[in-house]
Formats: C-alpha cells, sequence, structure tokens
C-alpha cells in the first residue's frame, strides 16, 4: 500500500574533498582562461580594425567634400575679385575712374630682409605723379 520513508540521519556524515576532480577544474582553468583571453583580445582588435576602417573612408569621403567645396569657393572668390566683375560693380554704384593725378601711393621702407625697419613708424606717402606707372591693386594677384 502505502509506502513510509525511514528518516536518515546524516548528521555525522562529512564529505570529503574531490582531489582529482579539483586538479582537472584548475587544469582546465589553467589552460581555457589564457585561451579565452586570447579569443576576447583577438576578436576585440578586429572589431577596432573594422571601426576604423569606416570611420576612415567616412573621413575620406568628408575630405572629397570639403575639397569640392573649397574649390567651388575658390572658383567663386575668383570671379567675385576679376577685375570685370569689379568694374561693373563699381560702375553700379556710381564710382567713375579716378584721375591718376589724384592717386596716392603708399610705400613702406623696407631693410635687406624685404621686412619694414620699424613697424611702428609712419608710413610716408608719396603722391604719384601723372609720368610714374601706377599699378592696380583690384584684379590681380
Amino acid at each position: 500500500m502505502y509506502t513510509q520513508k525511514k528518516p536518515i540521519d546524516n548528521t555525522h556524515i562529512v564529505r570529503e574533498r574531490d582531489r582529482r576532480r579539483n586538479r582537472e577544474l584548475l587544469a582546465v582553468l589553467t589552460l581555457g582562461i589564457p585561451i579565452g583571453s586570447f579569443l576576447l583580445l583577438f576578436t576585440w582588435q578586429n572589431l577596432e580594425v573594422i571601426r576604423l576602417g569606416r570611420e576612415t573612408t567616412a573621413l575620406q569621403k568628408t575630405y572629397k567634400d570639403t575639397e569640392a567645396v573649397h574649390k567651388a569657393l575658390e572658383a567663386e572668390r575668383d570671379r567675385l575679385t576679376s577685375f570685370d566683375t569689379v568694374e561693373t560693380q563699381a560702375a553700379k554704384l556710381g564710382f567713375a575712374p579716378a584721375d591718376p593725378k589724384t592717386i596716392v601711393m603708399v610705400t613702406t621702407e623696407t631693410t635687406a630682409a624685404g621686412v619694414a625697419a620699424n613697424p611702428a613708424a609712419p608710413v610716408p606717402v608719396t603722391p604719384v605723379s601723372a609720368t610714374q606707372p601706377s599699378t592696380s591693386v583690384a584684379g590681380g594677384r
């Protein structure tokens, strides 16, 4: 019919350590941790290489786009600062050509190295006569 369990008294039984199992566990950990660390570092390195490759590609694209914008802006600057454009804009604003006798040429005294002797000194102003050739400020590089 019904079985009755007999209570077992295990209070005086002591479990002994399994030294062979501990050695096997130590051997697995001794080999597993370095191998696992190597695999983890190898994976991390490869992921970094992939990430840096993507970043390099994005930076190259940005550089190429920036270079294209730079070229477009240089072309726009050259177009806007050309002598013909400046002359037509000046005519639209009501400016008239200057009389050569009223042009004042500003020069600085330079040393042998081409640097101003004293940058704080006042700059001498000499009027240009009609016989001296004048240089144009706008339109040239």
